[in-house]
């Protein structure tokens, strides 16, 4: 029905959207399995863990793997420099991963008990910690790949990383009776396993460390810096609400709203798939100077992708009050309520994440990290006011009106950029984004 033109990446597109609708049917499929055997209660323990780890994850892996893609598709063709790249990206994933798991096993019982009041999740955290420097190098791998356009064999990883948790959180879950600690092994077996495995995928590109230009692991570090913490920050604007229903109400609270969430996931499919492929595309054009490209592909790509995402949240909100009783059992209806809402944000952030990876590409990290830190000080204050007095709809308006103008700074970041200060005179601006 749409034609989506990317130049040669619509097969890129089609093995990204792969990758990403087979992990979050496995994701949707586990997390049904979970809810109905471990209740709210569980679920919401279980997403917490869960959510930390995502967001340790983001320190682990320092940015690297986007440091990557930006570098090596800037770089395309030039094999030595991609070699350095490459192999600085792997040695500084692994300290940085090393560090973040050291950090995470020390504070366990002070996250666990001073924060979310929860001495369960102590030992459950320090199980998590252990993968970490085995996520980042699979992120180092993955942004490596991503850079290469190398969309298949970036989808096979995570693929397979995606269905091995969901079998072997079935087999510790539901055979071994482990309950949450079964889940959490779940993930933590599968990333160890495939964080070793994939540095197979990139063993062509390896090079003695002696032999690296020392200005490729500083230019990784520098711009992964930037990444990180907009990364982290950025994420603050979609997890601080599940991280704050924990902290001021109880983990079964966090069960209902991680079924509302769960939902709204469904509408940031295609544009996180679209986006794996923009970005590098962005970044070649960059590299090229052809930024009339750029703009002919943000504004093909945003307007495809809001009608789509539109018409799937209209689906969503007429069908949620059958579907989250057929799926998840009645207990979980609590979550329609803050479904709704959510789906209204990520609607129309959908349409900006889409092109989400273009300020990165385009070397203007800093202001991505300037623009999230606005906006995850904006998210924290409205979920810290929201929450306490209103509860699990505080929480879904907090995290709609934080992703609402996300979006809307974004854009017109983008949209002054996206052209070039030396260009700007010879592209007619009228057209816009």
């Amino acid at each position: 029905m749409f034609n989506l033109k990317f130049s040669k990446n619509t097969k890129d597109i089609q093995w990204s959207f792969l990758s990403l609708a087979i992990s979050s049917f496995a994701h949707l499929f586990l997390r049904l399995v979970l809810s109905r055997e471990l209740g709210p209660s569980g679920l919401g323990l279980y997403t917490l863990v869960f959510t930390i780890y995502m967001f340790g994850m983001q320190f682990a892996g320092f940015g690297i793997g986007s440091a990557l893609t930006r570098y090596i598709a800037s770089f395309h063709g030039n094999i030595q420099k991609i070699k350095e790249f490459v192999t600085s990206g792997i040695l500084g994933s692994l300290i940085s991963g090393s560090v973040m798991g050291i950090i995470l096993y020390l504070f366990s019982s002070v996250i666990s008990i001073q924060f979310f009041h929860n001495p369960q999740m102590a030992s459950l955290l320090r199980l998590t910690a252990f993968c970490f420097p085995f996520i980042a190098l699979q992120k180092t791998v993955i942004g490596a790949l991503n850079g290469l356009k190398e969309m298949k064999w970036y989808a096979i990883v995570n693929i397979s990383q995606n269905i091995l948790v969901m079998v072997i959180s079935f087999v510790l879950v539901l055979l071994l009776k482990l309950d949450v600690r079964g889940a959490v092994l779940g993930f933590v077996i599968p990333t160890i396993f495939i964080g070793v495995v994939s540095l197979t995928l990139a063993r062509n590109f390896f090079m003695r460390p002696a032999k690296l230009i020392n200005t490729a692991l500083n230019e990784i570090t520098s711009f992964g810096f930037y990444v990180v913490l907009a990364n982290s920050i950025g994420m603050i604007n979609t997890q601080i609400d599940s991280l704050m229903i924990g902290h001021f109400m109880d983990e079964t609270s966090v069960g209902y709203y991680t079924v509302a969430i769960i939902f709204v996931q469904g509408v940031l499919l295609l544009p996180q798939a679209v986006q794996s492929v923009t970005t590098p595309s962005i970044a070649t054009y960059y590299g090229k100077g052809d930024f009339y490209n750029i703009q002919q592909l943000l504004k093909k790509t945003i307007f495809k992708i809001f009608v789509i995402v539109t018409g799937i949240s209209f689906i969503l909100a007429a069908s949620g009050k059958f579907l989250i009783p057929l799926l998840f059992t009645e207990e979980f209806l609590p979550a329609y309520s803050p479904m709704l809402i959510l789906l209204i944000g990520h609607s129309i952030y959908a349409a900006y994440a889409s092109i989400g990876g273009c300020l990165s590409s385009v070397g203007k990290v800093q202001i991505v990290f300037r623009i999230d830190i606005i906006c995850a000080v904006l998210n924290t204050l409205l979920n810290f006011a929201l929450i306490p007095r209103f509860g699990l709809i505080g929480a879904a308006s907090a995290t709609t009106t934080s992703l609402i103008f996300t979006t809307l700074i974004n854009l017109y970041f983008i949209k002054r950029y996206s052209i070039g200060e030396m260009n700007r005179k010879d592209i007619r601006y009228s057209e816009g984004i």
